[in-house]
């Protein structure tokens, strides 16, 4: 199970980030351990993790323009 900080609302913009990476790294790391023990290479892992990443950002961008 993922465990995860709290947000702090009062947190400036840039903190707020560098938290989020602190708190949701952990999780990305054990999601490459587990992805090794069933053969993949961490970089595949990375890059399957980024692409995702990057197709969530243009979805949650297509919403947003869209909700105007």
């Amino acid at each position: 199970m993922i465990n995860l900080q709290s947000v702090h609302n009062d947190t400036a913009h840039d903190q707020r980030l560098l938290d989020c990476r602190a708190d949701v790294e952990p999780a990305l790391h054990q999601i490459i351990r587990e992805a090794q023990l069933k053969g993949w290479a961490p970089a595949e892992v990375a890059m399957a993790i980024a692409d995702a990443a990057d197709d969530y950002i243009l979805l949650l961008a297509n919403k947003k323009a869209t909700a105007h």
